[in-house]
C-alpha cells in the first residue's frame, strides 16, 4: 500500500473516532478549522485522536524533513512583535542563528508578525501543529494572557520582559536595569536627572522608568516632573524642542535616563547641539537603555545599558530546545543581568 493511501486510512480512522466526516477531519488537521467555522470543541475532539493516531498532517511535512546526515528537522515558529522592527531583529536571528551552527541543531525557522496588543488578531497562524516549538518576541500582557487562553499543547518561551507564570521566559529584571542606572549616575556625581520615555511605552521600558525614580530618590537625587517627557520616536523636531526646553531652564538636569534606545539618535543630535551653543555649560550626560554602533559614535557624554537582544536570542533558543527534547519541564525562568557600560561617562566634580 502507498504512503499517500496509508495516510487517507488513518485520516478516516481519525474521522470515525472523532464522530465527523473525512473532510471535517482533513479541515482541522490543516489549520484551517477556524477559517471553517469549525467549533473550537470539535477541532480538539479531532486533534486529540490524530494524536493517539500518531498521524502528521501532508501542511507539517517539512517537521518530517529529513538533513543531510538523517535527522528529523524541527520547525520553531518565531512570532516578532512589529514594535521592534529595527536592527535588535537582525541581531536577534544573527545571534540564534550562530546557536544553530554551535551547537549543530538541525532545525528552521517559520516567522510572524504581529501588532503589539492584537496577537489574536493572527490566530491562524498560531496553530501548535505547525510547529515543534514557538517563541514570542516583544509580546505586551495582553498578547501573552490571550497566548494562555489557546492552551496550546508546545513548549513556547516567552522573550524579550515579559514574565508568565505558566509558560517558559527569558527576560532581564527591569527594576534593577533602572536602579542600577541611576546609582551609575550617583556614584559619578550626577544628582539631578530627567527621564525621556517613548509615547508608545513598552512594559519593560515602564518597569525601568520606576526602577530609576525610586533608586534615585532613595540616594537624593532630584528628578522633577518637569524633566520627564514622553516623545514620538519618529518625531524628531518634537524631540529636539522637549530636550531643549529641559536643558535650557534656569535649573536643569545634568543627566538623562533614556529608557529606551528607539529614540535615542534624536535626543543624542538636541543634546550635543545644545552643547555646542552652550560651550561653558557642564556636558548633559546620558544614560541609554540599548545600545548599537551609531549611537556610540554620537553620544559624546553617555552610558549605555547593553540589553543583550543577542544574549535573549540563544538562551531562548537553547531554552526551547532543551523543552522540545524533554531535558527540561516548563515553566522555566532565566533572568539576563546586563552590562553597564560607563567608561565614557564624564565624573562631575562637587565642592
Amino acid at each position: 500500500m502507498s504512503s499517500n493511501s496509508t495516510r487517507k486510512s488513518v485520516l478516516k480512522h481519525i474521522a470515525e473516532q472523532a464522530g465527523v466526516s473525512v473532510s471535517t477531519a482533513s479541515i482541522v488537521l490543516n489549520g484551517r478549522g477556524d477559517e471553517m467555522r469549525i467549533s473550537a470543541a470539535t477541532q480538539e475532539r479531532v486533534r486529540e485522536c490524530a494524536r493517539e493516531a500518531d498521524y502528521t498532517p501532508n501542511v507539517y511535512a517539512r517537521k518530517l524533513r529529513k538533513s543531510a546526515d538523517g535527522r528529523d528537522t524541527k520547525v520553531v515558529g518565531v512570532f516578532w512583535s512589529t514594535d521592534f522592527l529595527d536592527e535588535s531583529m537582525g541581531e536577534f536571528f544573527h545571534n540564534a542563528n550562530q546557536t544553530i551552527i554551535d551547537k549543530d541543531y538541525s532545525l528552521e525557522f517559520s516567522i510572524h508578525f504581529f501588532s503589539p496588543c492584537h496577537l489574536e488578531a493572527i490566530r491562524d497562524q498560531l496553530d501548535p501543529w505547525q510547529f515543534n516549538g514557538m517563541i514570542l518576541c516583544g509580546a505586551r500582557k495582553e498578547d501573552v494572557k490571550y497566548l494562555e487562553t489557546l492552551k496550546l499543547d508546545i513548549p513556547v518561551v516567552i522573550s524579550n520582559n515579559v514574565q508568565t507564570e505558566s509558560m517558559s521566559s527569558v527576560y532581564v529584571d527591569n527594576v534593577d536595569i533602572g536602579r542600577r542606572a541611576a546609582q551609575e549616575l550617583a556614584a559619578h556625581g550626577y544628582r539631578r536627572a530627567g527621564i525621556i520615555t517613548q509615547k508608545r511605552l513598552t512594559s519593560g521600558a515602564e518597569i525601568r522608568r520606576f526602577g530609576f525614580t525610586s533608586e534615585a530618590e532613595h540616594l537624593g537625587m532630584t528628578v522633577r516632573p518637569e524633566w520627564c517627557v514622553s516623545v514620538d520616536f519618529s518625531d524628531f523636531p518634537s524631540t529636539a524642542e522637549a530636550i531643549n526646553g529641559m536643558l535650557s531652564g534656569e535649573e536643569r538636569p545634568e543627566a538623562l535616563f533614556v529608557v529606551s534606545y528607539h529614540n535615542a539618535i534624536s535626543i543624542i543630535m538636541a543634546v550635543n547641539d545644545h552643547a555646542a551653543i552652550c560651550p561653558d555649560e557642564q556636558p548633559c550626560a546620558l544614560m541609554i537603555c540599548g545600545q548599537n554602533s551609531m549611537l556610540n559614535v554620537l553620544a559624546k557624554n553617555a552610558a549605555f545599558v547593553n540589553l543583550g537582544i543577542g544574549i535573549y536570542a540563544r538562551q531562548s533558543l537553547e531554552m526551547l530546545i532543551l523543552l522540545m527534547n524533554g531535558d527540561l519541564k516548563a515553566p522555566v525562568k532565566w533572568v539576563i543581568t546586563p552590562k553597564i557600560d560607563s567608561e565614557r561617562l564624564v565624573k562631575m566634580e562637587r565642592n
